[in-house]
């Protein structure tokens, strides 16, 4: 039976020639042309990438296709969702390494280092804020200089500005000491790019700066733009981006309704506003038919309240709350407006005590159920949780760890070895 290529664009088209004539220069120099190359061009776009890299060694003009054609990648990655994971490190925790790039089988497919003589003492340090779409964006010295590094180029893909912006920039003298968190997204209905950045300033104030730029992709000089500051502070040690939405736990307490510190805010990019605050599960969970929580607060000091985090699992909003050492539970947001939640799994992980206090994220579910975790610590790990089974399996070692974020990239964009 014949195997067709589907509908394509001119564009495609003019890749399909291309791919054809390097597909028959293989069949031609290997003397064995009994496929023509539309087949063998077709079964190649069905094979999962690691065995893709593999044939790369077939021969030059095969090694060019599976390697160098970015409209074969695009097609493949469009037909297989493989995924990625990025382990972000610190400079110097890690032996100048700034990020791997593992497939869930455990193997690295790309390693970058800390570039020498670009513009960076090599007593100043560089770590990996955020990994996320097809960016990784490293902090350097205090953390206000960032950049994003593509994996797929294996160069600075931009550079994001210096300094405040103009409506803050009578703060300058404070951004001494101050924790940051920048947040990459992008915009459903136009594509475009943003960066959303808080600076959280002390001692003394503790104010937070709320600040956007947008990545027109021409290379132009955008500058830091001031946004208006939510209702209240949000927390900075976690967050998640989901469909040009930028959520944050609140530190709004509203009595009556909250009984944990689990209340998410959240932005949005494409209007550059902050939504209403919802309730988050625990609290929301424990609210009577009169639609009053049982009394409490976060400030009680009697209350153990363990570690919650917020994560994006396959484009649903995650709040992780984890009991030390070994249980934690994952409550999934099923409607926003309402702010419903669902409790959907309860991970037993088996983790010693001696490394009880490390963060366990959760990444993403397969499409067998099984649950892909990020261990982050001085001896982190990636490990797959079977729900049936109650069991989790090492999937690699990733050392001292400081981010973790999917790659949506193709794996055939990756260039092999380390850059």
């Amino acid at each position: 039976m014949a195997l067709s290529k589907p509908p394509c664009s001119a564009g495609r088209v003019v890749a399909d020639r291309r791919a054809d004539a390097a597909l028959a220069a293989a069949g031609a120099s290997n003397n064995s042309g009994v496929l023509p190359p539309d087949t063998v061009y077709e079964i190649l776009l069905r094979l999962p990438g690691k065995d893709l890299c593999r044939l790369r060694a077939v021969c030059r003009p095969w090694r060019s296709l599976l390697s160098d054609d970015r409209a074969f990648a695009a097609a493949h990655a469009a037909r297989h969702q493989e995924p990625l994971v990025v382990a972000g490190y610190a400079k110097h925790t890690s032996d100048g390494v700034l990020y791997d790039v593992l497939d869930l089988s455990g193997r690295v497919v790309k390693r970058a280092r800390a570039a020498v003589g670009a513009g960076a003492s090599d007593t100043e340090n560089e770590w990996v804020v955020s990994a996320r779409l097809d960016l990784v964006c490293v902090a350097r010295g205090a953390g206000v200089s960032c950049r994003l590094l593509s994996p797929a180029a294996g160069v600075v893909a931009r550079a994001l500005p210096q300094g405040l912006s103009e409506q803050h920039a009578a703060h300058e003298r404070e951004i001494s000491h101050h924790t940051a968190m920048v947040a990459l997204g992008q915009v459903a209905a136009t594509g475009e790019r943003k960066v959303l950045r808080v600076l959280h300033l002390f001692p003394g104030t503790g104010r937070q700066l709320y600040e956007i730029t947008t990545l027109d992709g021409g290379g132009g000089r955008s500058q830091w733009r001031r946004i208006k500051d939510p209702a209240c502070p949000v927390a900075l040690g976690t967050w998640a981006v989901i469909d040009g939405t930028v959520f944050f736990f609140s530190s709004e307490f509203v009595h009556g309704q909250d009984v944990m510190p689990d209340r998410v805010a959240s932005f949005d990019l494409e209007t550059e506003e902050w939504r209403p605050t919802i309730g988050g599960p625990l609290s929301s969970s424990s609210l009577g038919d009169d639609g009053v929580a049982a009394a409490g607060h976060p400030d009680d000091d009697h209350m153990d309240w363990g570690e919650f985090s917020l994560a994006d699992m396959n484009g649903c909003l995650v709040v992780t709350h984890r009991t030390f050492p070994s249980s934690m539970d994952l409550w999934f947001l099923m409607d926003v407006e309402k702010g419903s939640w669902v409790k959907k799994h309860s991970i037993q992980l088996n983790i010693s005590y001696q490394h009880a206090d490390h963060t366990v994220r959760p990444l993403l579910v397969l499409n067998d159920g099984r649950i892909v975790l990020a261990h982050i610590g001085n001896r982190g790990s990636l490990k797959i949780y079977d729900p049936r089974t109650s069991t989790s399996t090492d999937v690699a070692e990733i050392g001292p760890c400081v981010a973790v974020g999917l790659y949506n990239g193709s794996v055939l964009s990756l260039a092999n070895g380390s850059s």
